[in-house]
């Protein structure tokens, strides 16, 4: 029986990361219409393996609940607002601000994300929503419920902002000295009006009626953390029924392990997962395939210890595990 393996390339990585892959697919494998690719290679022979490549965030979801199927999505994290997906080679100058033209991008893809995670995560608010152009919709950390589904930081943080919160409505602060106060759910236009009037090239602004809670000193101006809603909405709407899923994407253990096991079991799906414990610039896509296709079988815990091994060899690893 052939095993289907489908790659979702998402915002950016499909011109790095992407194009290796496709480059050795076209090496060992027959290309067939459709980006789909049949291993091994030759007109006789019997094909082993076929690999899709899609690139929309709907085929993305369709690939997670293709019967028996091994997905791989290659993108951004987000930190942790979901995987992204955009057309190839958006504006990327040397430094930030990474904003896609609004005549070319009318949506920015940075702001759309298939919804896999927390109910709330923390961002930075110049790397991301200033130097990526977006206004995700924030999370006020004084009103978060007792049974929020949160990460443990972020947790802490809505405590600190609530015990600063009662303090003000029992009149022991004033909201207006809140801006040096550590742990305040702060207003950028109140703490520091130049920032929150900033425009990015499309003519965003972020910032503006938009709450942090700290401040992070840094060489060149501060960073600042601020909460933005996120959820599940996409991922509850699939049901895992893929063989493996390998998310090759920044550090994304910390924000989707959870929230991945609890769909996995409300599903009752036997998926298998292979997540990043750490950043990783290596070419996962491509080195995932080639392990399966010399005979690598991921859904084994004898042989995903060994796929492991290779992939966090190579030069600049993600520490991938299985789970």
């Amino acid at each position: 029986m052939t095993q289907k393996i489908i790659v979702a390339e998402g915002l950016d990585l499909r011109d790095f990361q992407g194009v290796a892959l496709l480059n050795y697919l076209n090496a060992v494998a027959d290309a067939k219409p459709g980006s789909i690719w049949t291993y091994p290679k030759g007109k006789k022979a019997k094909p082993d393996y076929e690999v899709e490549v899609v690139y929309t965030q709907a085929e993305f979801a369709k690939a997670l609940d293709t019967p028996d199927a091994y997905v791989i999505y290659e993108g951004h994290s987000r930190y942790g607002q979901g995987p992204a997906f955009g057309p190839p080679g958006p504006p990327r100058p040397p430094e930030p601000p990474w904003v896609p033209d609004s005549k070319n991008s009318p949506v920015n893809p940075w702001g759309v994300h298939f919804r896999m995670g927390y109910d709330a995560i923390s961002t930075k608010c110049i790397e991301d929503l200033v130097g990526h152009s977006v206004k995700p919709a924030e999370y006020d950390l004084t009103k978060v419920p007792d049974r929020a589904f949160l990460r443990k930081d972020l947790k802490r943080a809505a405590d600190k902002a609530k015990r600063v919160e009662r303090k003000v409505k029992k009149g022991k602060m004033r909201r207006s000295k809140l801006c040096p106060v550590p742990g305040a759910w702060r207003l950028f236009d109140n703490c520091d009006p130049t920032l929150a009037g900033t425009t990015t090239p499309r003519g965003d602004q972020p910032l503006r009626g938009r709450h942090f809670y700290t401040r992070q000193p840094r060489k060149g101006p501060d960073e600042f953390l601020t909460a933005v809603t996120v959820g599940s909405a996409d991922l509850d709407q699939v049901s895992l029924k893929c063989k493996v899923f390998f998310m090759h994407s920044c550090t994304n253990y910390p924000y989707y392990y959870v929230p991945l096991i609890k769909r996995r079991k409300a599903a009752k799906s036997k998926c298998k997962l292979y997540l990043t414990h750490k950043v990783p610039r290596a070419y996962y896509a491509r080195d995932f395939i080639a392990l399966v296709f010399q005979g690598y079988d991921p859904t084994r815990d004898r042989d995903a210890v060994k796929i492991c091994k290779i992939l966090n060899g190579v030069e600049f690893p993600g520490k991938v595990k299985m789970y």
